[in-house]
């Protein structure tokens, strides 16, 4: 395989733990504005997922939700040009800073673009 090849075909998994009854809709429909409202100052409209490899974050939030968790594989260069620029410090834990990617609406098409999945765990 040519390295070209390689970085294609490389990925990154966010996670969502989606709200009680929001799961399936999730999956089947995507991400929609109606779904995220905006409502300043507690409602800023956006979609928070766990960064990749802090999966750690949507399976607390699972806990209380119990829908699942819903992942997101983006292509490497994808994720680079969209998302990378969207991660944020949301806590440490065992010593090891964890990573949260916030999308605002106006990125909902693009990330609606990349295959998902809805694990029971």
């Amino acid at each position: 395989m040519q390295s070209g090849q390689l970085a294609s075909t490389l990925s990154v998994t966010i996670y969502k733990a989606p709200q009680k009854g929001k799961g399936q809709k999730l999956l089947q429909e995507g991400f929609q504005v109606a779904d995220f409202p905006y409502n300043p100052p507690y409602l800023d409209g956006s979609c928070y997922f766990a960064g990749p490899n802090h999966r750690s974050i949507a399976e607390e939030f699972n806990e209380s939700y119990q829908e699942g968790i819903l992942e997101v594989y983006i292509d490497q260069a994808s994720y680079e040009q969209y998302f990378k620029s969207l991660e944020y410090r949301y806590d440490e834990k065992d010593g090891c800073e964890r990573i949260e990617v916030v999308v605002p609406q106006r990125l909902f098409p693009i990330l609606n673009q990349f295959p998902r999945v809805l694990k029971s765990r």
